[in-house]
């Protein structure tokens, strides 16, 4: 999505794809040795059995060639390799030779594509069916509770939905070397996968007003996407058995909605960082070094980060801030979800897991 689009925009574009998205799947349970992995051209096709007998050709979606890698047991950068050398009808032999056959799979389809290969016990919660009872739990939280609830930003990739909201009836600060106070608002994120790309989440958010970083929290509710195991043939959810799991499952997520909006929820996570938001990194480079190290970021960020500390502070909420400033920058939104993780379990750390060499 275009950021300079309104939120207002990218909601209703968001809807919109969402619609479209749901009119354009089919998802269905089959045999895995009945799937056939084959080159056709210059690209890798599954062929997916139906109900009718016939056999419909799919392209593959690079997410799910990851999928079908880490099944098949097949090293990623040799399933890259034959991919790039062109050893396509090699990759297929592998494919086919490897892929376990003594169980089902839902293979989910969208566009024309398999964006998912999984366990036959998945339990499928839709992008669409969030996004809509969200936005309904936000405005009865509103009418039943008077807290104010923002929506900050709603972003669809190819593996996550995200929703993004805060209130500006959950204020705090946190307090930053001894001169400075960085005013905070509390609210949620939330997220879903329908590819399997990890369960369905509720965690808390804090937003700083001065320069808009994230905090994601990892203190979290999530819905694993495992129910009954299913029959062969074309999935329909509009069953009364699925239908009536749906209501006890859309109860759960409701509540934690609820739960995480919350003033004493969020006001403890703020107190907890105030007890370390002060802690002064006296080696700065050290630091970056050790969180670098921790959390995998790239090397090439090591430059960006160690300036955007020098000029947020050298504490360990300045340290925190340069990772989530940074993240604003990323190509990726997936990679700036990641990002502001790492900046709360900066938070999280003892100031010695900080500075000790690396």
């Amino acid at each position: 999505m275009n950021d300079k689009k309104t939120l207002e925009e990218k909601l209703k574009e968001l809807s919109m794809e969402l619609e479209r998205q749901k009119n354009n799947r089919y998802d269905i349970v089959v045999p895995s040795e009945q799937l056939i992995v084959l080159k056709d051209g210059d690209k890798i096709f599954i062929d997916v059995p139906q109900p009718s007998g016939d056999m419909k050709r799919h392209g593959i979606t690079d997410y799910c060639h990851g999928q079908i890698a880490d099944k098949t047991g097949i090293p990623m950068k040799y399933y890259r390799k034959m991919q790039d050398a062109g050893k396509l009808d090699l990759l297929a032999e592998n494919i086919n030779s490897w892929l376990p056959t003594k169980e089902k799979r839902l293979i989910r389809v969208l566009d024309g594509e398999v964006r998912a290969v999984l366990s036959d016990r998945y339990r499928i919660i839709d992008n669409y069916d969030v996004f809509y009872a969200v936005l309904d739990e936000f405005a009865r939280i509103m009418r039943d509770t008077g807290i104010r609830i923002q929506i900050r930003d709603a972003r669809l990739t190819d593996q996550h939905i995200y929703i993004k909201a805060v209130s500006p009836d959950l204020t705090g600060e946190v307090f930053h070397l001894k001169d400075r106070v960085e005013p905070v608002h509390g609210g949620i994120i939330i997220s879903n996968s329908e590819v399997g790309a990890g369960s369905f989440q509720v965690k808390p958010f804090i937003n700083v007003l001065v320069c808009q970083n994230g905090l994601i929290s990892d203190k979290i509710f999530k819905r694993v996407h495992l129910g009954k195991e299913l029959g062969c043939g074309l999935v329909n959810w509009s069953d009364e058995t699925l239908s009536l799991e749906d209501k006890a499952l859309w109860s759960k997520i409701r509540d934690m909605i609820r739960a995480t909006f919350n003033r004493d929820v969020f006001q403890r996570w703020v107190d907890e960082i105030n007890k370390v938001s002060v802690n002064v990194l006296e080696k700065p480079v050290e630091a970056v070094d050790n969180i670098i190290k921790k959390y995998n970021i790239p090397q090439s960020k090591k430059d960006a980060l160690l300036n955007q500390f020098s000029l947020e502070g050298n504490t360990q909420w300045g340290l925190s801030m340069a990772v989530t400033r940074i993240a604003q920058d990323e190509e990726s939104y997936e990679e700036q979800i990641k990002m502001e993780h790492v900046g709360a379990k900066i938070l999280e750390l003892k100031k010695e897991e900080l500075v000790k060499e690396a």
